[in-house]
């Protein structure tokens, strides 16, 4: 299997690193709560507002959300979870109001050391 690998937020939120997005199938303007199905903000953001949320609960878990999307969604990156595994643990965490959890354990492994 490899190294497991992730990259931050910070890293995917860089202008510069945007061509790192096309392989993964989403795009800096995507919808957040279309992709993660769920209404989680109002009015609804794109995938690029919510890595640059800033402060904590539901705002770090959708920053850490979207690292971690992106991470499972690329080729290059040897990421412990799939596509749908992290869509459907920030769905639990959204639908229980218990944030800090997943998004703690999202930025654990997108601190795992990026490839790109």
């Amino acid at each position: 299997m490899g190294l497991r690998q992730g990259c931050t937020p910070g890293f995917w939120r860089q202008p510069q690193n945007f061509d790192e997005w096309i392989p993964t199938g989403f795009d800096p303007n995507d919808s957040f709560n279309t992709t993660f199905d769920r209404n989680a903000f109002n009015p609804d953001i794109t995938l690029e507002d919510a890595l640059n949320l800033g402060g904590g609960m539901l705002n770090a878990l959708a920053r850490a959300s979207v690292a971690a999307l992106l991470n499972a969604a690329h080729p290059d990156v040897n990421y412990p979870l799939t596509e749908n595994q992290v869509i459907s643990m920030f769905q639990d965490a959204f639908d229980s109001g218990e944030f800090e959890e997943t998004a703690l354990f999202f930025d654990e492994l997108n601190n795992l050391g990026c490839p790109l």
